[in-house]
C-alpha cells in the first residue's frame, strides 16, 4: 500500500507556496474558491485540537493511573479457556519473560472463571477414574484440580483490581473519545484533499490539512487506508496548480 508520508507534506506546501506567491507577485487575478472547501478549512483547527485534547486526556490519565496496574502473581499465567492477554491500562501488551530460556513476550492471564471451570473439569475426571478398579489417572486430575482452585482467589485479586482502575481512571471513556476525534479528523482531512480546488488558495488548504494529519503518531499514517486515493487527489491538485488554464 502506498504511503502518505511527509515528503508529501513538503511538497504539497512548497507547491503552495511558490504558487500562491507567483500568483500575487504577477498581479494574476485569482479564481475564488470553491465555499465547501473554505468550510472545511474553517473546521480543521477546530477538530485537530479536539484530538490533541482527547489524546492529551488519555496519556494524562495512562502516567498517573499506569504505575497503579496490578503485577499478576506468575501462578495465574495461563493460556487455558477464558485467559486474556496481558495487557496495560492502554491495552499494550506487556512482555516478561517467559520459559527457561528467559524470552520475552507477552503471555496470557487466566480468569477466576476459567480456573473454576478447570476446577469442576478436573474434579469431574477425578470422580470418573475413582470408579475404575485401577483409579489410573486419578491422582494426578486431584492435583490439577487443586491447583486450579488454588489459582482461583490470585485470579480474582488480579482482574478486580484491573476493572477497579479501569473504572477509577476513565480510560476506556477517553479511549473512545480520541478514535472518535481521530477518526473525525482523518475524515475531513480526506474530504479536503479529494476536493477539487479552484485556486491556489485549496492548495494551500490541502496542506494545512496534510500537517494537520501528521499530528497524528506515526501508526496511524501508515495505517491509513485512503493514503492512495489522498496521494490521487493531491497529484491532481498539483497538476491543476501547475496549469492554472486548466482550472475550472
Amino acid at each position: 500500500m502506498t504511503i502518505l508520508n511527509r515528503r508529501s507534506f513538503v511538497a504539497a506546501l512548497a507547491a503552495s507556496l511558490s504558487s500562491a506567491t507567483a500568483a500575487h507577485a504577477s498581479g494574476e487575478q485569482v479564481a475564488p474558491e470553491h465555499p465547501d472547501l473554505l468550510a472545511m478549512s474553517d473546521r480543521l483547527p477546530a477538530t485537530l485540537q479536539s484530538y490533541k485534547d482527547a489524546a492529551a486526556k488519555v496519556h494524562s490519565i495512562a502516567k498517573t493511573w499506569g504505575p497503579q496496574w496490578p503485577t499478576p502473581d506468575p501462578e495465574i499465567i495461563w493460556y487455558g479457556n477464558g485467559s486474556k492477554r496481558h495487557a496495560d491500562i492502554l491495552g499494550r501488551g506487556i512482555e516478561t519473560p517467559w520459559g527457561k530460556g528467559g524470552i520475552m513476550r507477552v503471555q496470557n492471564i487466566g480468569t477466576p472463571e476459567g480456573f473454576e471451570a478447570e476446577y469442576h473439569a478436573h474434579t469431574k475426571e477425578a470422580e470418573r477414574k475413582s470408579k475404575f478398579k485401577s483409579q489410573r489417572g486419578m491422582k494426578s486430575e486431584i492435583r490439577w484440580a487443586e491447583r486450579s482452585k488454588a489459582q482461583i482467589e490470585p485470579a480474582h485479586a488480579y482482574w478486580s483490581e484491573v476493572e477497579r482502575i479501569t473504572a477509577a481512571s476513565g480510560i476506556e471513556a477517553a479511549q473512545v473519545a480520541e478514535t472518535a476525534s481521530r477518526d473525525a479528523l482523518r475524515s475531513l482531512v480526506g474530504d479536503i484533499l479529494t476536493f477539487e480546488e479552484q485556486s491556489p488558495v485549496g492548495l494551500g488548504i490541502k496542506a494545512q490539512a496534510l500537517a494537520a494529519f501528521i499530528e497524528l503518531p506515526p501508526f496511524w499514517q501508515m495505517a491509513n487506508p485512503d493514503s492512495p486515493k489522498w496521494l490521487a487527489g493531491l497529484t491532481g491538485t498539483l497538476a491543476r496548480q501547475a496549469n492554472p488554464a486548466s482550472v475550472g
